[in-house]
């Protein structure tokens, strides 16, 4: 199964609606947002997903926390407060947008995948059998590049994707 994965669109709606396109390419189920929409337009954005799932957490620049949870629950989608935990394809699935407790996630090794943003930094990367994504900024406002990633679950491969 393809999971799409994005943090930190902060409001940069032309590479938002460039991802979509990207996931819709992809054929994804789910899309996994880690956080920092900024606005509720932002969220709603998502609403052109094609058969996949939103599911997403609050990062720490939510502007509008309950408006973007009800746009967020009008087209079908999810968003937690600080972390998802969860399963999607077998895999047993952390998401958070900050670094807090990283670490003892990643070494609890209860789960298959670990997902972050806030640094704005790509890092992929494999602690045993746990695989860790950030997929850095969707934005290019602070690095000077914006990626997504396509995560394939049968086998955990993926694809840095450039925006």
């Amino acid at each position: 199964m393809k999971i799409g994965i994005i943090s930190d669109t902060h409001d940069h709606h032309e590479h938002v609606l460039a991802a979509i396109e990207i996931f819709n390419q992809f054929q994804v189920k789910y899309v996994l947002h880690a956080g920092d929409f900024v606005s509720p337009f932002t969220a709603k954005s998502f609403a052109n997903l094609k058969n996949a799932k939103l599911i997403a957490v609050f990062g720490n620049n939510e502007g509008e926390k309950p408006l973007i949870r009800n746009v967020i629950s009008k087209f079908g989608g999810e968003i937690h407060d600080n972390v998802y935990k969860g399963e999607l394809g077998g895999k047993k699935i952390f998401m958070t947008h900050t670094q807090q407790f990283l670490d003892e996630v990643i070494n609890s090794r209860m789960y298959d995948l670990v997902i972050y943003g806030h640094t704005h930094t790509p890092d992929i990367r494999r602690a045993e059998n746990t695989l860790i994504i950030n997929p850095g900024e969707a934005t290019d406002w602070i690095t000077g590049s914006s990626y997504l990633v396509i995560l394939e679950t049968d086998d955990m491969s993926y694809e840095s994707v450039p925006l």
